[in-house]
């Protein structure tokens, strides 16, 4: 017995998993991102959920989960997004996880690693294309082609970007310009002589709206989870009649420790920052933001009592929480 728990519905993760996917076909591998421990999710199980359905990728932020990851799927796709610290290269090396690079002295440090180890290193180089964070500069392109070049340890092995504004806008400028970027560092890299397997840039948002962008794999984060990404996409796959109708994975549980009538004009909480307006019915939660409650949530969230939004009432305590069940026909204590 717990007094805040969650729980994972697999049906509504195996339904956001075939609606995706048939979103984006056969021409492209696809690959949730279940970093973070799969958005909080739980890693493991979501892997083991996916595989079950056919899933033969997953893409994670650290080498440290990849080596969690091949252990239980031994010829699965194993892609790191985020950084890899050097000293991991031999061991990603030798377990065949694929990593994200973008610059001459880690690409020169992993090619020294795999020429020792006498085994290919795969690489995925990641480009620059306006979101600013890591990945290769097109004026530094040539210089990390040449690397490549004389680096005969190193596969490359995939291509990727990352979209900056893609689900928080309406206005797709930003990220087709991104993407027309990304197109000319692809085809550069083409006309050098190589040919990577996996060209790959979208996110969740892209997935479900730009099916242009899909390339030869797909990463898509949130959306497995049963979460549209912004409002906006959300409305735009209602108004193109998109067929995505995603389902939440994760509900966050608790129990009614007590509830009182209090009067009209009540204080509640510390701070005595909220005063009800008529005679209410409150109740205690035993959760607060020791258990992950934002506490910028006070006077402002709500949870769901039998059906019936309530309101958090008063500043959400360290290990409790206050809400408002007046509107809730007969809420009960429940142990």
């Amino acid at each position: 017995m717990h007094r805040t728990w969650v729980e994972i519905s697999e049906q509504a993760l195996i339904s956001n998993l075939q609606t995706l996917r048939l979103l984006v076909g056969k021409d492209a591998l696809f690959c949730p991102v279940i970093k973070a421990n799969a958005y909080g999710h739980g890693m493991v199980e979501v892997a083991h959920i996916a595989k079950r359905q056919g899933v033969h990728a997953f893409a994670v932020d650290s080498i440290e989960d990849t080596f969690i990851l091949r252990d239980l799927f031994p010829q699965a796709l194993l892609l790191v997004l985020g950084y890899t610290l050097p000293e991991y290269f031999l061991d990603a090396i030798a377990a065949n996880i694929h990593l994200t690079m973008y610059d001459v002295e880690g690409l020169s440090e992993l090619e020294l690693i795999a020429s020792k180890s006498q085994q290919p290193a795969f690489v995925h180089l990641k480009i620059e294309t306006g979101l600013s964070r890591q990945g290769v500069m097109l004026d530094d392109l040539p210089a990390v082609i040449q690397c490549l070049k004389l680096s005969s340890h190193l596969v490359l092995d995939g291509v990727s970007t990352h979209f900056a504004n893609i689900e928080d806008s309406g206005n797709p400028e930003y990220a087709t310009t991104q993407y027309n970027e990304f197109q000319k560092a692809v085809e550069y890299i083409l006309s050098s002589g190589f040919s990577p397997t996996h060209i790959h840039c979208t996110c969740s948002a892209a997935t479900i709206l730009y099916p242009q962008t899909h390339g030869t794999l797909v990463r898509a984060g949130i959306s497995v989870y049963g979460i549209y990404p912004s409002l906006s996409v959300e409305e735009m796959v209602k108004k193109q009649n998109i067929s995505c109708r995603l389902q939440p994975v994760l509900t966050w549980k608790t129990r009614i420790a007590q509830i009182k009538t209090v009067s009209s004009g009540t204080l509640i909480g510390y701070g005595i920052t909220e005063r009800v307006n008529k005679r209410s019915r409150i109740a205690v939660l035993p959760v607060g933001y020791w258990d992950g409650y934002d506490r910028g949530l006070s006077s402002k969230g709500e949870v769901i009592v039998s059906g019936y939004r309530c309101k958090v009432m008063g500043r959400v305590c360290m290990n409790m929480m206050m809400v408002n069940v007046s509107e809730v026909p007969l809420p009960r204590v429940i142990v």
